[in-house]
């Protein structure tokens, strides 16, 4: 490992089951345990702690998972209940809705519950009415901005870097490649499945040498080569980025085999809160 609290690498799941996002999606085989189990052998491999965003539904539906997820001791946080933007909630159902996860996840086995992931990273300046909200649950940070254009959701003034939002929750963004002409998240999903090694391993070292965490996110479909095709949720219906959302999929467990080599200090949130942004103030 390396030495603590340098080159983080937050690596993440978004434990969600994108049937369930799908029309009649619940035809098409049942993937998230086994794609989990693949996780958790990687993780297991390099003797690395990672945070799991979890959705609710998911939680329900396997308590099992969640359980052993927990006794290996990796951390456990929210993904809202039914995988809903932030934008199509009203106050009262946000806290509804996340009242709901938190049961369920705690339900489950969970534990301690710090934080919170919004779906579709749909975080923005039109959405930040969500912290207090956090707050007053209990939360102590979120990693939901995407801090770029997006199609879907972007907050491209936030900047890169951790902020302490409200004073009282950390919002930690994701990860970015920039260049003059395009951003996009590095060490995520199929941006990451679809960029050479070499781009990821560059962009790694350049956020490492300015003492930034590399935030990172990924879901079970992106590892899973078995997937039944369909047209996945959220890209309207393209046929070209649906073809995106297939490849490269056997690739990513052996470009994180390549992180670790790199250097990677794999930790959970929470951990690297408590231990060093905490520790800044």
């Amino acid at each position: 490992m390396s030495e603590p609290n340098k080159n983080v690498y937050l690596f993440s799941v978004d434990l969600e089951d994108v049937r369930l996002l799908v029309e009649n999606g619940q035809q098409y085989e049942e993937r998230v345990p086994l794609m989990t189990e693949k996780y958790l052998a990687f993780l297991d491999k390099h003797n690395c702690k990672a945070t799991f965003f979890v959705v609710g539904d998911v939680a329900k539906a396997y308590p099992t998972l969640i359980k052993k997820i927990v006794d290996k001791g990796h951390e456990i946080a929210c993904h809202s209940n039914k995988h809903i933007p932030l934008d199509k909630y009203t106050v009262s159902s946000f806290r509804a809705d996340i009242t709901e996860n938190l049961k369920v996840l705690r339900d489950a086995g969970a534990g301690r519950i710090c934080g919170f992931r919004a779906p579709t990273y749909s975080m923005t300046e039109k959405t930040v009415w969500v912290y207090k909200e956090l707050a007053d649950l209990g939360f102590v940070y979120s990693s939901s901005v995407l801090p770029a254009k997006n199609p879907l959701y972007g907050w491209p003034e936030f900047g890169g870097e951790p902020k302490l939002m409200n004073e009282n929750i950390w919002e930690l963004p994701i990860s970015l490649y920039k260049s003059k002409v395009i951003s996009f998240p590095f060490a995520g999903g199929v941006y990451m499945r679809v960029l050479p090694f070499f781009v990821i391993k560059k962009m790694l070292k350049k956020d490492w040498k300015n003492d930034l965490p590399v935030v990172g996110y990924i879901h079970p479909y992106d590892i899973d080569e078995g997937q039944e095709h369909f047209m996945h949720p959220g890209i309207n219906n393209s046929k070209l980025y649906n073809n995106l959302m297939f490849m490269n999929r056997k690739s990513l467990l052996n470009k994180f085999d390549k992180i670790v080599e790199s250097g990677a200090n794999i930790t959970t949130y929470i951990d690297y809160l408590e231990s060093t942004l905490v520790n800044s103030q």
